[in-house]
C-alpha cells in the first residue's frame, strides 16, 4: 500500500493478532522478518533444486531463476539488516560461495560476524571463533 510502518508497531500488532492489515487502507501487512526469511528460503530451495537436478548451473541460471534469486537476496538483505540471525547466515553463505551472484568474501565475513555475535555456532565456526 506504500504506507510507512514503525517496526515495533507492526510487531506489536502481530503479537496481539489485532489486525494483519494496514490501519489506514486495510491492505495486507508486509511479512514480518520470519515471514520474509521463509519466503526467501523457499524460493532459494526451488532454485537450488534446479541446480542439483542439473537443469541449470549457478553460473548460468535462466533469466527467470536469476530474477528470483535477486529477489531472494533482496529479501534476505532486508531481514539481515534488521538483525534476523538466520537471514544473516543464509545470505553470508550465498556471498561466500557466489551462488547466482559474484562472490564477496568481505560481505560474507561481515554477515557471519553479525550472526556470530548473536550466538550462531556455524558463523562462529566459519570465523574461527
Amino acid at each position: 500500500c506504500g504506507h510507512a510502518y514503525c517496526g515495533a508497531c507492526l510487531a506489536e500488532l502481530r503479537t496481539k493478532k489485532v489486525a494483519q492489515a494496514c490501519p489506514m487502507c486495510r491492505a495486507e501487512l508486509p511479512p514480518g522478518l520470519d515471514g520474509l526469511y521463509e519466503l526467501a528460503c523457499r524460493a532459494n530451495l526451488r532454485i537450488w533444486g534446479m541446480v542439483d537436478r542439473g537443469e541449470a548451473s549457478w553460473a548460468s541460471l535462466p533469466a527467470a531463476a536469476q530474477e528470483e534469486m535477486d529477489e531472494v537476496v533482496a529479501m534476505l538483505t532486508e531481514a539481515a539488516a534488521q538483525g534476523h540471525m538466520m537471514a544473516q547466515v543464509y545470505l553470508a553463505e550465498i556471498y561466500a560461495f557466489g551462488k547466482a551472484m559474484a562472490q564477496d568474501d568481505g560481505r560474507a565475513f561481515e554477515l557471519y560476524r553479525q550472526a556470530a555475535q548473536q550466538g550462531d555456532a556455524l558463523s562462529q565456526f566459519n570465523l574461527g571463533i
